[in-house]
């Protein structure tokens, strides 16, 4: 039996951004039985004539995409919640594609395709992450596809696992799917859901990034083989040589 699915999108003062990203919701061929839209902006985000399965949870101002997206599986009542952010888009099947996944493998988490649409282009293929588990391994050093507009996971397991770590700037997406494999959980991948990371020409300064990156490698260096540390701080030390060149 297929299960049912909550849909959460985190959204701080994009209004019309995420008008959009909430259509590409409604047109799924597979209905969620609810969407939950985190408002953490500064002002109210004003939506008028949603169906009765969307609503809108208002939190604390700008407490982050972490903290909003925690709050939205909290309130999920679905056993499956899946994450897409307010400036992102899946394509009709996103959803039916992943739980059809669910349901043949009994995975804990599925990951779908990530394409990539940049101001006045057609989305290309970007990223689909690995479906072996060593392969996955690789979160370690870089995000290989697992985000938070393509990844559905069990709400019981999230929840577990503690969610989001709202302590880190960034790379909170990678350290969840660390956390998911450390623990023995299964992540399996729906290479036909399609999730479109979307450019808007804004996202995280490269600061930000490299501060995420430096705080992944503190909390999870004595994880990490012998090779995977040896290369992970010759990203860190890449990664801070390029930001000096800027």
């Amino acid at each position: 039996m297929t299960p049912a699915v909550s849909v959460v999108i985190p959204t701080a003062d994009r209004r019309e951004i995420l008008l959009e990203t909430l259509a590409c919701v409604l047109r799924q061929t597979v209905v969620p039985a609810e969407v939950l839209i985190i408002d953490n902006g500064r002002e109210a985000t004003l939506l008028a004539d949603l169906p009765a399965h969307v609503s809108v949870v208002r939190t604390a101002p700008r407490i982050g995409p972490s903290a909003a997206r925690n709050a939205g599986a909290r309130a999920a009542r679905s056993e499956i919640v899946a994450f897409l952010d307010d400036d992102d888009l899946w394509l009709p099947d996103y959803l039916e594609r992943i739980l059809e996944r669910f349901d043949e493998t009994g995975a804990d988490a599925v990951v779908g395709q990530l394409m990539r649409k940049r101001q006045g282009a057609e989305p290309t293929a970007y990223k689909l992450f690995p479906e072996e588990p060593e392969q996955q391994r690789r979160v370690f050093l870089r995000n290989p596809g697992f985000g938070g507009q393509n990844l559905a996971i069990r709400r019981a397991v999230f929840l577990e696992l503690g969610g989001f770590d709202e302590r880190l700037p960034a790379s909170e997406d990678r350290d969840l799917a660390a956390r998911l494999l450390l623990s023995g959980r299964r992540i399996a991948v729906a290479p036909q859901a399609v999730a479109i990371l979307c450019d808007h020409g804004g996202g995280r300064a490269r600061g930000n990034r490299h501060t995420g990156n430096k705080a992944f490698f503190q909390k999870h260096w004595r994880n990490m083989r012998p090779g995977e540390l040896l290369r992970a701080i010759g990203l860190l030390c890449k990664r801070r040589l390029a930001m000096l060149d800027d």
